[in-house]
């Protein structure tokens, strides 16, 4: 079962300037345009130790930052270990949504031992670049965001009765529109035992998976130094967002996939193997976007192919589930297999382009979760594939069945906040 321990957050104080112009996105998600801009809006912006610019200088150089902010008073450690209260307000699909989280730290554990489960795989690159920032630095920037079943509902009634009681003690609201709120609660022993029916759920990394393994990975790399972690030592812990698996703010988007090339002359043969192909009237332009959107929605089984045909549109639906299963790895169940990124890559990108892992990793796909990036692309020469988003309880059965979704399968939207909340990895 997962640990749950209060932190002594590292926070920014009124001295570095409005917290609006502080945060920063998580580090994967972050261009090189946006990482300028934010460096600019403001001199202790949280992008400047989040994802510093240079080689391997860099690591040493944000190290030397935060001492220098913290010792200026840009930055001050609660005094007492604390829980924090995180509430996101947001737009999507002309909607307003709010989602609610506990930051708060997560016993960092090796996956074989089940009380974190991932739902993706993830690449050594990032996860070598973490470790020497956490080494440096001795202090996690970004929190991992993990959801939790939440089966007895104390969660969310304790962020709820968090939330209606007092104003928030911070807030911002980043360029992107996002409200943040943040409120800062003394973990007494009334409040951990309030959230004590947590402990024997599952839970489930939503985004962040580098950073988790980076933390685990950390924790092994101390103790092999020979420092002594006592049982509540900040290093064996995570810090992280845990939001219920029913939180109406939960939003997960799709990620649609773009081929760079034209498909072959005999496509329809190659893929009615697999699917049945139905044309879908019009032309596949940009100015058509909201209404792919919404023949992409009303059908959640589906697949919109665009391009397959110069500015044609078609819908596939599998139609022979066990050819498509005839072309899965070994060892993968029917439900994975009838999640829409392993139907797409199984049963069309290998029979029409013949595309292996090795060229996925090498780019050979391009992912988007906007679908009028996508149209601009078709209209530009090449393939698009439109793609319904996995739901949250996929994302759980199959982590319980201990299957990983391919990369990109999933797009938790909004990303949490850098900046709010830094966990110190030192007593």
């Amino acid at each position: 079962m997962p640990q749950i321990l209060p932190v002594r957050g590292l926070r920014y104080t009124a001295a570095a300037g409005p917290l609006s112009e502080l945060l920063a996105p998580p580090y994967d998600v972050i261009s090189a345009v946006q990482q300028r801009e934010l460096a600019t809006r403001n001199p202790h912006n949280a992008v400047l130790l989040e994802l510093a610019e240079g080689g391997e200088e860099r690591y040493d150089r944000v190290a030397g930052l935060l001492r220098e902010w913290e010792a200026s008073g840009m930055l001050q450690r609660d005094d007492a270990p604390q829980l924090y209260v995180y509430e996101q307000s947001f737009v999507e699909g002309g909607a307003t949504y709010t989602r609610r989280a506990l930051l708060a730290g997560v016993e960092a554990q090796p996956w074989e031992e089940g009380a974190v489960k991932p739902h993706e795989f993830t690449m050594s690159g990032p996860k070598e670049d973490r470790l020497k920032l956490l080494q440096a630095t001795r202090t996690q920037f970004s929190p991992v965001f993990m959801i939790a079943r939440d089966r007895a509902g104390q969660l969310r009634q304790f962020l709820g009765e968090v939330i209606r009681s007092r104003p928030c003690d911070s807030a911002a609201l980043t360029p992107d529109g996002d409200g943040h709120r943040l409120w800062v609660v003394e973990a007494g022993r009334y409040e951990m035992r309030f959230l004590a029916p947590l402990l024997p759920e599952s839970f489930y990394i939503a985004d962040g998976h580098h950073r988790y393994e980076t933390a685990v990975t950390y924790r092994q790399w101390l103790a092999g130094t020979g420092e002594t972690l006592p049982r509540d030592h900040p290093a064996r812990f995570a810090l992280t967002a845990i939001v219920a698996a029913d939180d109406p703010g939960l939003v997960i988007r799709p990620i649609h996939r773009v081929v760079p090339r034209q498909a072959p002359p005999d496509w329809r043969s190659r893929l009615e193997t697999v699917f049945e192909v139905e044309d879908i009237p019009g032309e596949a332009t940009v100015a058509r976007a909201a209404e792919f959107d919404h023949a992409l929605a009303a059908e959640p089984g589906a697949i919109v192919a665009l391009g397959l045909e110069p500015g044609k549109a078609h819908r596939l639906r599998v139609r022979d589930s066990a050819a498509l299963m005839s072309r899965i790895p070994a060892g993968r169940s029917q439900r994975w297999a009838a999640i829409a990124p392993n139907e797409l890559r199984y049963g069309a990108l290998e029979p029409l382009w013949g595309l292996t892992d090795d060229d996925l990793r090498l780019g050979a796909v391009e992912y988007t979760h906007l679908t009028s990036e996508v149209l601009e692309r078709v209209e530009g020469g090449a393939c698009g594939f439109l793609l319904n988003p996995v739901g949250i309880g996929e994302v759980m059965g199959l982590a319980d069945q201990g299957e990983r979704m391919p990369q990109k399968s999933t797009f938790f939207h909004p990303k949490l906040g850098t900046g709010l909340v830094f966990h110190p990895l030192y007593e």
